[in-house]
């Protein structure tokens, strides 16, 4: 469906005032942004929560019935590292994009991905663990750290959706990167950029920077794709819905 929707976008729409990355073809960028435009991507890259995921594609779509996920009283295994990231690569994204992940971490302590008032709204939320990776992306100009918070339920999940974003217009807190070696310092500076989306009780969260420690702009179509193929197309899809199959 969603490839149908995008052939009738670039099919219909153009925009002069749209401009294209130097690394990516020109078409993908008009595609990455039609995208997200219509995924309705924000300020801060938000994405609106409680979408029920796609079923696994190779599983026949009548066989699978899909958990709600909606607490961890209804859900109580504990992320893993193998569960999330279980190889040295995720290939995500309707291209098939390929990112090598440099280091995952597994803890239960949630303020370590965070500092600030965003650590105050995970608190409250009764988050319980933290499953994240720094990867690089496949043109090795940007690193992301992108993760999952296992929340206590979902009220508590769509209040921290909800609160992040006025804790960062505040400029009182922010989720955290993963520095992972050379040239992912920038994760660890404020030169980055936030995105985040609920399924159930679980955030998907990923945070992006420039490998040259350069700024990125809200309106990077390289940074808005990456980020819709690690949060959408691999966490809050492929991740929670092997979970909310198993």
């Amino acid at each position: 469906m969603a490839g149908v929707l995008l052939r009738r976008v670039l099919a219909t729409w153009w925009s002069p005032t749209w401009r294209p990355s130097r690394r990516w073809r020109p078409a993908w960028a008009l595609a990455a942004f039609a995208v997200l435009t219509l995924a309705g991507y924000g300020t801060y890259l938000v994405s609106a929560g409680g979408q029920q995921g796609v079923a696994a594609a190779e599983q026949p779509a009548a066989a699978i019935v899909l958990r709600e996920l909606t607490s961890r009283a209804d859900d109580p295994r504990p992320l893993t590292a193998a569960e999330v990231f279980p190889g040295p690569v995720v290939v995500a994204g309707p291209e098939g994009h390929t990112y090598r992940v440099l280091r995952v971490q597994a803890l239960d302590r949630c303020a370590v991905a965070a500092d600030g008032g965003v650590v105050v709204l995970l608190e409250a939320a009764g988050c319980s663990q933290v499953v994240r990776a720094t990867l690089r992306s496949p043109d090795g100009f940007y690193v992301v750290t992108a993760g999952l918070l296992n929340l206590a339920d979902a009220a508590g999940a769509q209040a921290v959706h909800g609160g992040i974003r006025s804790v960062l217009d505040a400029g009182n807190g922010r989720l955290r990167g993963l520095p992972a070696g050379p040239g992912t310092g920038a994760l660890a500076r404020d030169k980055t950029q936030l995105g985040w989306h609920v399924r159930g009780h679980f955030l998907a969260y990923a945070v992006i920077a420039r490998s040259d420690g350069g700024k990125i702009y809200p309106e990077d179509p390289d940074a808005r794709q990456i980020l819709s193929d690690l949060i959408e197309q691999y966490l809050h899809t492929r991740v929670l819905d092997r979970r909310a199959a198993s």
